[in-house]
């Protein structure tokens, strides 16, 4: 090395240490000149320019420097304070993780977390939510850097992995969230948009088919095993409720059903969630499980959508129907998408005696099941089979003009459970309503047949063999129903009007 190559770098040394950096600037063009494998010059080059604002040469200079044999992380950090004083966040983005690399490589892990903060930070500050989600998740398990959450001493400490996972799920939720929102807003005024429903929901669609979120919360509740089982609760409860609202839109969706019933299971066993809870009395059918599962969410959840349904549950068969059956009429409102809760609507119109206003209730909630079998795959027969009951049945009470739809529904529930006793007897009477009295009557032999202590039965048949003129049957028919039930009211009066029709002396029995 020359004297005068010496004394110029010395000077281009001081240069910019006096913050001379046009002179500086100068000094290293001539001595890369001289030498231009000299890695101390780009620095100090790359240094003077940042400051005079000539960005692409600096940068320039500084990717020279990073191939030289002699490079060290200097050049790595050159480039890092060149972007972040351009203000070019992007390239500063990037910068900080090759920096990071590098520092990784030379096994510096401390460095290498202080400069990933220094990511997050950027990241964080320009508001690219989706940069930041993704660089967190590069810190996640199977993350190229996951290994930095566990170094010590740095400044600040590395978050643990819980800590995390919790966070990306609150920036990936709020994400979709205000995608949704503006991606619909953006939509729902271009011509031929279509409903605002349909519009919502092509665009949830597309929105969680970028989304990581169901990813996040899968790890987040992985990771929440080893730790407090109130930690663990909450974030299965916050998973149930993220898949609870996505399962439209998850494929394979019976694997994602399986897992959200698992997940409402757990939740369930330790009185947790109130959709959980709802989710099972559903898929129960009103089933086994009703009476166990049904006051427990009252008890605890006295204000979910599902309670006021619940509650008329728990009071069908008490005296204060009025109640029962108010709160039926408030899940007609809250709970419309909801088997059960129409299916208490149901049965409320039919212990009112509102024949109409129950086959109207009965069609939505064919809807509701029809949408939830869509939904979760699950088949509702004893629900489906418990409305067309009480619909047929108010069918058949509205009058002879709707006598042929009772008829089709009754055999639509004996198709469903042919040992339906009810749906026998109602085919039996909406069969004689229609003016078939023999096959009704047939129908209903065969029924007191199979079931002789059935009073209902046999006063459907008196009935029917009274309209068939055929007085001596229904005499015994009625008598039949009056010893199995001696105190209903209906059987002996239909008996005295037989006796009343055979005139003469009979009609002293009446």
């Amino acid at each position: 090395m020359s004297v005068i190559y010496k004394a110029k770098l010395k000077a281009a040394k001081t240069a910019v240490s006096e913050k001379n950096y046009d002179y500086a600037y100068d000094l290293c063009h001539d001595l890369l000149e001289l030498d231009a494998t000299s890695y101390p010059v780009h620095i100090l080059l790359g240094v003077s320019c940042q400051h005079m604002s000539k960005w692409s040469e600096g940068a320039s200079v500084y990717e020279k420097a990073k191939l030289l044999p002699k490079a060290n992380t200097l050049a790595w950090q050159g480039v890092c304070a060149l972007y972040e004083a351009s203000g070019d966040h992007a390239k500063h983005t990037e910068a900080l993780r090759e920096l990071c690399d590098r520092l990784i490589a030379e096994g510096n892990l401390q460095k290498a977390w202080e400069c990933m903060q220094k990511v997050l930070v950027l990241l964080e500050g320009t508001g690219d939510v989706r940069r930041l989600v993704r660089a967190l998740e590069e810190l996640a398990p199977n993350g190229p850097y996951n290994a930095l959450l566990d170094v010590n001493g740095a400044d600040p400490q590395p978050p643990t992995i819980v800590d995390l996972l919790n966070r990306m799920y609150r920036l990936e939720s709020d994400l979709d969230s205000r995608l949704i929102e503006s991606e619909v807003n953006k939509r729902r005024t271009r011509l031929g948009a279509g409903p605002i429903s349909r519009v919502r929901t092509e665009v949830r669609s597309e929105v969680y088919a970028e989304s990581g979120l169901l990813t996040t919360l899968t790890q987040l509740v992985e990771h929440s095993m080893s730790g407090p089982v109130d930690q663990l609760l909450e974030n299965e409860e916050l998973y149930f409720e993220c898949l609870f609202d996505r399962i439209l839109f998850v494929e394979p969706r019976n694997e994602a059903v399986a897992q959200l019933v698992n997940l409402a299971e757990d939740l369930v066993s330790n009185d947790k969630c109130s959709r959980a809870f709802e989710l099972l009395i559903e898929m129960d059918d009103v089933g086994d499980r009703a009476a166990e599962l049904v006051p427990k969410l009252v008890e605890l959840f006295p204000d979910s959508v599902l309670a006021p349904a619940a509650r008329a549950w728990m009071r069908s068969d008490a005296v204060d129907a009025d109640v029962a059956n108010g709160d039926a009429d408030v899940a007609n409102g809250d709970a419309r998408e909801s088997p059960f809760a129409q299916l208490q609507v149901v049965k409320s119109m039919e212990r009112m005696g509102r024949d109409r206003a129950c086959v109207d209730a009965a069609a939505r909630a064919r809807n509701a099941q029809h949408e939830f079998s869509e939904k979760y795959g699950a088949q509702l027969p004893r629900s489906r089979l418990q409305v067309d009951l009480a619909s047929a049945g108010s069918y058949l009470r509205i009058g002879p003009e709707h006598a042929g739809d009772a008829e089709e529904l009754f055999r639509v529930c004996l198709e469903a459970d042919a040992k339906c006793t009810e749906a026998a007897l109602g085919l039996g009477l909406a069969t004689c309503a229609l003016g078939n009295n023999e096959e009704g009557c047939q129908i209903l032999q065969q029924l007191v047949d199979s079931d002789p202590l059935n009073h209902r039965a046999w006063g459907g048949l008196a009935n029917a063999q009274l309209a068939a003129d055929n007085t001596s049957g229904a005499i015994h028919a009625y008598k039949q129903a009056i010893a199995v039930d001696p105190v209903c009211a209906e059987h002996h009066a239909g008996l005295a009007d037989a006796y009343w029709r055979l005139g003469g002396e009979w009609r002293s029995d009446k």
